[in-house]
């Protein structure tokens, strides 16, 4: 686990003045010299532009990882009886790491270091020598500067980079800088043949031809990198490479023995050995979407030292920007795709993945998660399976009530969702509460304003995404929210006008069901009927009206993204729209909409208090461009405040048998943990004994 620390972080960036973040790296850009300039200045405090919070509070050692070591594969006997072992090692080195390293590899290491020495050089000659090189144009094929994503990362890097377009246009002769010319052309023309070499072999780990990669163009484009990592004064602070996964299809890294290289293996930074004469492989974010997450690009770092400097030269198989540069499309390959196995990512071009990670620079983020498909493609929806359907009609009669508490019993333990028909409340104030949501969302925009609020202790207020700033996905829908989970009692002006008679009455009304779900689920867990309402499990209620407008591109976002519910029971009203859906056996299957029924979904709550004899199911609703889409949520989340502690039910638990699987907790607690974090997750691991 990635160890973390507070230390006096806080503290210090509260000691420190205010800067000007832009002036400060419009004077750093301006000079030209670099992190070298200021290395060779004397400078003893890093400028800010450097400081990495990242960095400073994870530990950058990997004492943790003693156990782990990044897989070396040698590549001799490669054209013999060794080709079948070498290519199982690469395939399960791929699969797991991301990351290995080949020795005898076939590059001369005379060649290597004599690589390594001439960039060494290149940015240790005198400025004006480099400085001719200094740009960040794009598309000029040689170029020098200090981190390319200077201007859009959150934090600058210890570094300076030469960067040189090999393949499949190069640079004339003359281009290159006269300090390290024949060699970087000798040297790219040694890892062009290697390139073709390793994706001919990961083209057989895939289990494919051995021209596969090579004949989709992976091994046409090659874009050379020469770092230089200065010493620096405050290691501590910065980072000489933040962590990020590499674009490309392939990346081959030759370091010096200076060390620094980590990649994050199992949540953990594992250093990357010195290993004299090998050359490190990385799989790229391209070739991690083209095998669909078959092979893995991995974040990887370069922590900063005090001691130096660190030289190494990465090479990527891809193309740039330049003119003529192959724009294909890119997708999953078809030959690993099955029903089981669908595309996780859609088509894209190299030119919009360049454009991604420039536009992005190193943020931390993954490249990926831009061209990853929404969950709809994850697993397949059925209609084959649905939710039970249990009629409350004879719910009074005692025969036909211990039906309805087995057919509860098993739609709770098995599904977690149920419809409810029969349950007592008009049709009108069904409907007349959908059509009152629905023109409140349509009423003029300055009306809605006046409701719109993301303050805890507002009772009724309007909004979009309860989790904006938390989720990394916004979804596609407005809520008006009535909460009742402290007071109990709603002045009726306090609601919107276009909606407030029906709303009182639907609340009233569907409040009542409630208490007879909640009897119904007493009695499916063995207790006495009134036992959760004696809990006060119905106390709390929150009504979630949602609008779901058409949207333009419903393939790409979601109405409201895969969810638990945080509270022991919801009711959902819905119109006509189909949207809902459930994970069932890990199928997404379509809750469809039956006239008159009302929907009812175990929350965390109750599975936390039934000992995880009922289950709250991870749910969603999917967007459409045909019409909008209304629905009433209303959540019973217990009692609030005063706050009352609950846990497993002790009639459900037991020393010699099943003991409590989850630890006590405060309403206002589970709350607060749940929406502390992104929603998509279930909360319930957050209270697991």
């Amino acid at each position: 686990m990635v160890s973390t620390s507070n230390g006096n972080l806080e503290e210090d960036s509260k000691q420190q003045p205010e800067y000007d973040r832009r002036s400060e790296v419009e004077a750093f850009e301006d000079s030209k010299a670099g992190v070298k300039g200021l290395f060779d200045a004397g400078l003893t405090k890093i400028p800010r532009i450097f400081h990495n919070k990242k960095a400073i509070l994870e530990n950058n050692s990997a004492a943790d990882a003693a156990n782990m070591i990044i897989p070396v594969i040698d590549f001799e006997g490669l054209g013999g009886s060794r080709r079948v072992e070498i290519v199982n090692m690469i395939r399960d080195a791929c699969g797991s790491w991301g990351f290995f390293q080949v020795i005898n590899h076939g590059i001369p290491q005379d060649m290597m270091d004599k690589m390594l020495q001439n960039i060494r050089h290149f940015h240790e000659q005198d400025f004006e020598a480099k400085k001719p090189f200094h740009s960040r144009d794009v598309k000029k094929k040689v170029t020098y500067n200090s981190n390319f994503d200077l201007l859009v990362a959150p934090t600058a890097n210890w570094r300076y980079s030469l960067y040189c377009v090999m393949a499949p246009n190069p640079p004339q002769p003359e281009e290159f800088p006269y300090i390290c010319r024949d060699i970087m052309i000798k040297y790219g023309e040694h890892v062009m043949s290697l390139g073709c070499t390793l994706f001919e072999l990961l083209s057989e780990a895939l289990g494919l031809d051995p021209d596969h990669l090579k004949g989709m163009g992976c091994s046409e484009g090659l874009y050379m990198i020469g770092h230089y990592y200065p010493p620096c004064p405050e290691p501590d602070l910065t980072l000489g490479f933040s962590s990020h996964t590499d674009s490309g299809f392939l990346g081959v890294v030759l370091q010096d023995q200076m060390g620094g290289l980590q990649v994050l293996h199992q949540d953990v930074w594992v250093d990357v050995p010195l290993l004299p004469g090998s050359l490190i492989v990385n799989i790229g974010d391209t070739l991690q979407l083209l095998t669909n997450d078959k092979f893995k690009s991995v974040h990887h770092r370069v922590v900063a030292k005090q001691i130096g400097p660190r030289i190494s030269v990465a090479s990527f198989f891809r193309m740039h920007f330049q003119e003529g540069s192959d724009s294909k499309s890119l997708g999953p390959m078809k030959e690993l795709l099955s029903e089981e196995k669908p595309a996780i990512y859609r088509e894209t071009n190299m030119d919009e993945v360049l454009m991604v990670r420039y536009n992005k620079g190193l943020d931390g983020s993954s490249l990926l998660s831009h061209f990853k498909l929404t969950e709809l493609t994850l697993h397949c929806p059925s209609d084959d399976l649905r939710p039970p359907v249990i009629d409350l009609a004879g719910v009074g009669v005692e025969d036909q009530r211990v039906k309805i508490v087995d057919q509860v019993r098993e739609a709770s333990r098995e599904w977690g969702i149920f419809l409810v028909t029969n349950h007592g409340i008009p049709s009108g104030v069904l409907d007349g509460m959908i059509d009152g949501i629905r023109r409140f969302h349509e009423q003029d925009g300055e009306i809605k304003k006046t409701f719109y609020s993301r303050e805890q202790t507002r009772r009724v207020k309007y909004s979009s995404n309860i989790d904006l700033f938390q989720s990394r996905a916004a979804n596609w829908r407005d809520t008006l929210t009535i909460s009742l989970s402290v007071s109990q009692h709603l002045e009726p002006e306090e609601l919107p006008e276009i909606c407030r008679n029906v709303s009182m009455e639907y609340i009233t009304q569907v409040t009542r069901v409630g208490e007879i779900v909640f009897e119904l689920l007493s009695e499916a867990l063995g207790l006495k009927p009134s036992y959760l309402n004696e809990l006060e499990c119905a106390r709390g209620r929150t009504f979630v009206c949602h609008y779901y407008p058409p949207c333009p591109q419903p393939e790409l976002t979601l109405g409201a993204t895969k969810h638990t519910d945080p509270a022991f029971l919801t009711i959902l009203l819905q119109d006509q729209i189909q949207a809902l859906q459930v994970l069932h056996d890990n199928l997404w299957i379509n809750v469809q909409p039956v006239p008159g029924a009302l929907i009812i979904n175990i929350g965390d709550l109750l599975q936390i208090l039934s000992n995880d004899e009922f289950v709250s199911p991870m749910h969603r609703v999917i967007a459409n461009k045909e019409a909008p889409r209304t629905s009433v949520a209303s959540f019973f989340t217990g009692a609030v405040e005063p706050p009352t502690t609950y846990g497993p039910i002790k009639e459900l638990t037991s020393e010699g048998g099943t003991p409590a699987l989850y630890k006590e907790f405060t309403v206002r607690e589970y709350l607060n943990k749940f929406f502390g974090r992104a929603i998509n997750e279930s909360g319930l691991q957050l209270f697991r004994l």
